[in-house]
């Protein structure tokens, strides 16, 4: 099936046919549609909530593109949900999920086999492995997904003749176990499966990016920030258990998949380049939920605070397996971690994959839903079932679960060599 792209074509400014003065049948007056008032371009801009609608607008000519530029920018653009082949789809306001369309990506690094693991901002994060199934990942990059930047970042998998390679070991604080980590290993292989930044590649060095890689069922840590080159690499028991990434005021934490135990780590920087300078288990416990038998865990910030929202799980399967959806503010102040549940998000909603979770104002958009979160989440069901991933959305001020996007193809979220793979939502800044 054809797909469309996320690019507009600029469209010629057309005359614009007035109705006549009076009835005394004269000939229309035309004007062209430059001429509409750029106050009245302000208003239509604030209310497309959709970052392609407001592509086409400023591509109709330059005087609408200067008056979108004018007037107060409006709020920032619904989500897109971003498949592994870089096609996407656009959450509207009610919920539903557009048609298929495709982002661009740059010859430099375009491939059949490219796959998207992870975005931030307007950026994204793509590999491409190895080929053999058992060779990793053979390139990594960051990619604009309206400009077109690409920043290269070293390969995933490698086989280097570096002689400096930079070691160090870290015992776990309040913990059992060792971190070891190392830049410029002589030998590794990595394929990811879900990258974060720190912040925008824009920013210049201040960007840091973490990367977990499962190969051949053992888990990794990579870290790389500008001007590295090659990956730091960290092994160690509490990654290799992993659940959830995040960055969060200067540190990265991560979750451990089979308890609640939250690990934080500390990064400094030197000549060397990015190393971890220390790891601590951060202790903590989660109320229990009735006829729960597991949970699935994920960690996205809101309004500067960390939140841990979980799924407890029941018996049936998908999404109506879940006996509860809790929501916790992780306070690090205390030792060990206190959890605070809380029941509303202030008319915000988070959006949440497995290689991105974020919140968002929906306050500011007419017929987005407040208090809700949207899941894309996999593994629900048994792997005899088929079904890859659910999409579901709960609702804290009444405590629902129900379906959406249900008319997102199953075939989405399968690679061409049958593996599973893992959808992203991407945030547009404009």
């Amino acid at each position: 099936m054809a797909q469309e792209t996320l690019t507009c074509p600029r469209r010629r400014a057309t005359a614009l046919p007035l109705p006549p003065a009076d009835n005394s049948g004269c000939e229309p007056q035309r004007r062209s549609w430059t001429d509409v008032p750029a106050d009245i371009l302000g208003i239509v801009v604030g209310r497309l909530p959709c970052v392609e609608d407001r592509a086409r607008l400023r591509s109709v000519c330059g005087a609408w593109r200067a008056a979108a530029r004018r007037h107060r920018p409006p709020p920032p653009p619904l989500p897109l949900l971003v498949y592994s082949n870089f096609s996407f789809s656009i959450f509207s306001p009610d919920g539903a999920m557009t048609g298929m369309r495709r982002i661009p990506v740059p010859k430099e690094v375009a491939a059949d086999d490219v796959r998207c693991v992870g975005s931030f901002e307007g950026w994204l994060a793509g590999v491409r492995p190895n080929k053999g199934r058992y060779f990793g990942d053979g390139k990594c990059f960051l990619m604009n997904a309206f400009s077109r930047d690409v920043v290269h970042l070293p390969p995933p998998s490698a086989s280097s003749h570096f002689v400096d390679t930079y070691t160090r070991s870290h015992p776990i604080i309040s913990g059992s176990g060792v971190v070891e980590c190392t830049v410029s290993a002589a030998q590794y292989v990595m394929s990811f499966c879900k990258v974060i930044l720190s912040s925008s590649p824009d920013s210049g060095s201040k960007c840091i990016v973490a990367a977990i890689s499962v190969h051949r069922n053992g888990a990794k840590l990579a870290l790389w920030r500008p001007g590295m080159a090659a990956w730091c690499l960290c092994l160690g028991g509490c990654i290799s258990k992993f659940s959830d990434i995040t960055f969060y005021q200067g540190k990265l934490y991560m979750l451990s998949k089979l308890t609640t135990n939250l690990f934080a780590f500390e990064i400094t920087d030197d000549d060397c380049g990015l190393m971890v300078s220390r790891v601590e288990r951060c202790v903590a416990e989660l109320p229990q939920v009735k006829d729960s038998y597991g949970q699935r865990w994920n960690l996205v910030e809101w309004h500067g605070k960390l939140l841990l929202v979980v799924r407890y799980l029941g018996g049936g399967e998908g999404w109506h397996n879940i006996c509860k959806v809790g929501v916790y503010v992780v306070d690090s102040s205390t030792k060990p971690f206190r959890f605070t549940e809380i029941n509303i998000l202030d008319g915000d909603c988070i959006f949440i994959s497995p290689c991105s979770s974020k919140s968002f104002h929906a306050c500011e958009y007419d017929g987005v839903k407040g208090d809700v979160i949207y899941f894309i989440d996999g593994y629900l069901y048994p792997a005899k079932n088929g079904r890859p991933f659910d999409k579901f959305m709960y609702n804290l001020r009444d405590g629902t679960l129900s379906s959406f996007a249900a008319d997102i193809p199953e075939y989405n979220f399968w690679a061409p060599d049958g593996k599973m793979m893992s959808p992203t939502w991407l945030f547009p800044s404009e």
